[in-house]
């Protein structure tokens, strides 16, 4: 089996198991969800694994579909992990966080009242945090139509392992984050979209204290504080658009610009950010140690460019 292959069922199976584990948890921990959407997901389901099959003479348009279909599919589990996490209903870490920046030499309101104070830092920042879900949709496709078929598969499987993984460790560090522990008024901010800082308190403060609440994916938002997957989710892009020459370096800019947008759009602390991109190292590592990339290795002896995993050699 080719490793485009591997990655592939390997995707497949972790959508799978992802969703029997996290329901599964779901009915432990007692938190009510709202069943509104399961035949939407379980038809979107099938029809990811028929189009799987249905295209498979055409490998890059294969890859695309499956990539950005297996990723909606994985939206349902991950999000629900994250409030899981919340539901244990730990103590507010916030004091330990911010202390944590403290020991850094972080005074946090003071970098926001920095960046707010100057527009031509302000913009980009909100821009590049915006982009994160169309990085996440738009990055996986385009390698695919480009024949790199194996990175498509792995930025998938990497991000779901980097959500989960990010959810257990926030397990013991609930937090609110840091608009609110600083008590910052929105109305005072005026070049930074604080939307994000506050937009999660609701469902943080619903599923952490609120016996009755029920998980629903339409009203659902990204409640994890530490570790952020925003700033793991930019080294993920970043490494993900690296193979393609022409990507490499606007990605690049792009993503560091996204993690740091983390601890000054939304609602993070620093060492959030500095989590969030240690989380990203170990996820991209432990997909490579299982799937590696011998076929690019294979590409190299042969005299042609690493960067490129040409498509003949990829088909499933």
């Amino acid at each position: 089996m080719s490793d485009v292959a591997r990655a592939r069922v390997a995707l497949v199976a972790l959508t799978a198991i992802s969703y029997l584990i996290v329901f599964a948890l779901a009915v432990l921990v007692g938190l009510n969800v709202d069943y509104g959407l399961a035949d939407a997901f379980a038809l979107l389901f099938i029809l990811t694994l028929i189009c799987g099959i249905a295209t498979k003479p055409w490998p890059r348009i294969r890859t695309a579909i499956e990539s950005f279909l297996y990723g909606v599919l994985l939206v349902v589990p991950i999000m629900l992990a994250a409030y899981l996490a919340v539901r244990l209903d730990r103590p507010w870490a916030d004091n330990q966080l911010k202390a944590m920046d403290q020991a850094l030499g972080i005074d946090w309101p003071a970098l926001l009242r920095y960046v707010d104070n100057r527009p031509y830092l302000a913009q980009p920042l909100n821009v590049a945090y915006g982009s994160f879900k169309k990085q996440l949709i738009w990055l996986p496709i385009i390698l695919a139509a480009l024949g790199h078929l194996l990175r498509s598969y792995q930025m998938i499987v990497m991000y779901a392992v980097i959500c989960f993984a990010a959810c257990v460790i926030s397990i013991w560090f609930p937090a609110l984050g840091t608009y609110a522990v600083f008590d910052i008024d929105p109305d005072d901010i005026r070049n930074i979209d604080s939307t994000w800082g506050y937009i999660f308190l609701d469902e943080l403060k619903g599923v952490k204290s609120n016996p009755d609440f029920v998980f629903n994916l339409a009203k659902a938002e990204g409640i994890m504080t530490f570790p952020s997957v925003h700033a793991a989710s930019a080294v993920l892009c970043a490494w993900a658009a690296w193979g393609v020459r022409w990507l490499r370096y606007p990605f690049l800019i792009l993503n560091i610009v996204m993690a740091i947008s983390a601890a000054i759009v939304s609602n993070h602390y620093i060492v959030d950010v500095i989590a969030g991109i240690g989380v990203a190292g170990f996820g991209i590592a432990a997909v490579l140690l299982f799937f590696p990339s011998r076929e690019a290795n294979l590409s190299v002896r042969k005299g042609k460019r690493p960067d490129r995993i040409i498509a003949s050699t990829n088909v499933v």
